[in-house]
């Protein structure tokens, strides 16, 4: 009798333990499962970094190139601005100079008429 208790007793530690294996299996399981599903998540993170490194790479020599051609446009507009800048100090120049030249030929005109008249005069009276 006591045997048979220690028998049953046995064949439920047993039936308990395999039911808790059992457990353990599937716990196993599911973690290894979680395991393989975090290591391909993982990889497409890596895989996302080096593709999002690359293009940034790229963005910043894109950026120093439109720099540089930023520059050299900013340069070549300069240079521009300054021949026009000359181009318009000589043309006001010349406009400047050709009209003081009409103005003198103007007085002397002016000068001519008034002596003209004052000739005309003289001989009137």
């Amino acid at each position: 009798m006591s045997s048979q208790q220690g028998l049953q007793q046995l064949t439920l530690e047993k039936e308990q333990a395999i039911s808790d294996l059992n457990s353990v299996e599937r716990s196993l399981s599911e973690l290894f499962r979680r395991y393989e599903n975090m290591k391909g998540v993982l990889e497409g993170y890596k895989k996302n970094e080096e593709v999002l490194k690359r293009c940034a790479q790229e963005y910043l020599a894109r950026v120093k190139q439109e720099e540089q051609r930023y520059q050299t446009l900013k340069i070549h507009a300069e240079e521009k601005l300054d021949k026009a800048n000359e181009d318009i100090a000589q043309v006001r120049s010349k406009s400047n100079s050709e009209a003081a030249a009409f103005h003198a030929s103007l007085r002397k005109e002016q000068m001519k008429v008034d002596s003209l008249e004052r000739a005309l005069q003289q001989k009137v009276q």
